[in-house]
């Protein structure tokens, strides 16, 4: 879930810049004028903001509800981003006003890097959001917005004094953010993946039904992190040239660190296909908040196919002794695509506070809240549910379980999207 504090630490600023802008604007102004340089004002702070999560700041995760939370912020802050720039463009003043001497407040360049930035920023957001496109394809595209943002800088630093007055407050602040803006973005291409990156040897590859485990012992420094977290995962060698997501399966502290893969497309289809044992793997992290630890005694965990894998961490790290009450759901098409499933049966008869729920669709069982209401020996709005899997599965499960009065501070979910 979304946190405030997160979402209230980019709004602070915005408001400030609103208050200093509106405040100290020069009174040869218009109305009109104050008002669109405002609305552009806005549009580079939430691309500054948008540039500056992109670095994935680890002190930050709990503002935000985590890593996946912080993307979704991203996103949105680019959309808005780009609403307040057109409505800048097509109302702020496109000449100067009567009587001001066009030598000293020149249009150009500030007009055509405004516009060009824009044409721009449209073409790279519409890339962004086009789910056709590989990621392979679409990451290189997407630092298309590095030059985006250099161009509303030059655009805003070589504004007519008449429309902007870059050390007033407000431009100012503009000026700080730009710094904040243009050093996160070289941090984000040029140094944090070299500060972040943990080296790994590939020890085995575990071809599973529809699913890819890979097996990675540490050549230095081994990764630490907590229970149901995810990491980068960026093989090396020719052919494998970006870094993709995946929840950690393996408990901390094991010796290797292991990601269970579903086959979802081309990168995944060519880790079936073509990774071998002793090649040499990038790790980034760990990062996410999905946090099974932090509910009360009673839960409800719910794996939709391989949205298992972070409660496959969660129950190999248990350890006999936990007073907390699970019901873990694992939904799945039929008892083949299971993958770990004997484990799964192992642990929880070991554990003993485990109670492992099956359901497969051939068999016609569903994971339906209405099969919950009747099974689960407790009224529903007494569990705290943390709910992994398919986004048309988790999304009518969230909204059946709050229809049947359960808060939704005790419904928890991973947003495993970073596009």
């Amino acid at each position: 879930m979304l946190k405030r504090k997160g979402v209230i630490a980019i709004l602070l600023p915005i408001g400030l810049f609103v208050l200093l802008h509106l405040g100290f604007s020069p009174e040869a102004h218009a109305g009109r004028t104050t008002g669109t340089t405002m609305l552009g004002g806005i549009a580079f702070l939430l691309m500054t903001a948008s540039i500056f999560l992109a670095t994935r700041p680890a002190g930050l995760e709990d503002w935000f509800g985590g890593l996946d939370r912080m993307y979704q912020v991203h996103k949105i802050m680019g959309v808005a981003s780009l609403l307040f720039v057109l409505t800048h463009f097509f109302f702020v003043p496109k000449s100067l006003p009567e009587g001001v001497d066009p030598v000293a407040n020149p249009l150009v360049p500030s007009g055509p890097f405004g516009m060009i930035a824009m044409i721009l920023l449209v073409l790279s957001l519409a890339l962004a959001l086009n789910r056709k496109i590989s990621y392979s394809r679409w990451r290189p595209m997407h630092k298309l917005m590095g030059l985006v943002y250099g161009l509303i800088i030059a655009h805003f630093m070589s504004a007519p004094a008449v429309f902007v007055e870059i050390f007033r407050a407000s431009g100012i602040l503009l000026l700080l953010a730009a710094i904040i803006g243009v050093l996160s973005f070289l941090y984000s291409v040029f140094g944090m993946n070299k500060r972040t990156a943990l080296r790994y040897k590939i020890a085995a590859i575990n071809h599973l039904e529809r699913a890819t485990e890979v097996m990675l012992e540490p050549l230095g420094a081994a990764l630490k992190h907590r229970p149901s977290q995810f990491a980068f995962v960026e093989v090396q060698g020719k052919g494998w040239s970006e870094p993709h997501p995946f929840t950690i399966s393996s408990a901390p502290g094991e010796g290797r660190l292991r990601f269970t893969m579903k086959v979802l497309g081309d990168w995944t289809r060519k880790v079936r296909e073509e990774l071998q044992p002793g090649g040499e793997v990038i790790v980034r992290g760990p990062y996410g908040r999905f946090d099974t630890s932090k509910g009360g005694n009673r839960q409800i965990w719910l794996a939709g196919g391989i949205g298992l894998t972070p409660f496959l961490s969660a129950i190999r790290a248990m350890q006999p002794g936990d007073d907390r009450q699970i019901h873990l759901i694992y939904a799945a098409r039929e008892a083949r695509d299971a993958i770990f499933l004997d484990e799964l049966k192992d642990r929880a008869a070991k554990l003993g506070n485990v109670t492992l729920v099956p359901l497969f669709s051939d068999e016609g069982n569903y994971a339906r809240v209405d099969m919950m209401k009747v099974r689960l020996p407790d009224p529903l709005n007494t569990y705290d549910y943390y709910l992994c899997g398919p986004r048309p599965m988790v999304d009518t499960l969230m909204r059946d379980l709050k229809t049947e009065g359960v808060a939704k501070t005790r419904i928890h979910t991973e947003a495993f999207e970073f596009r």
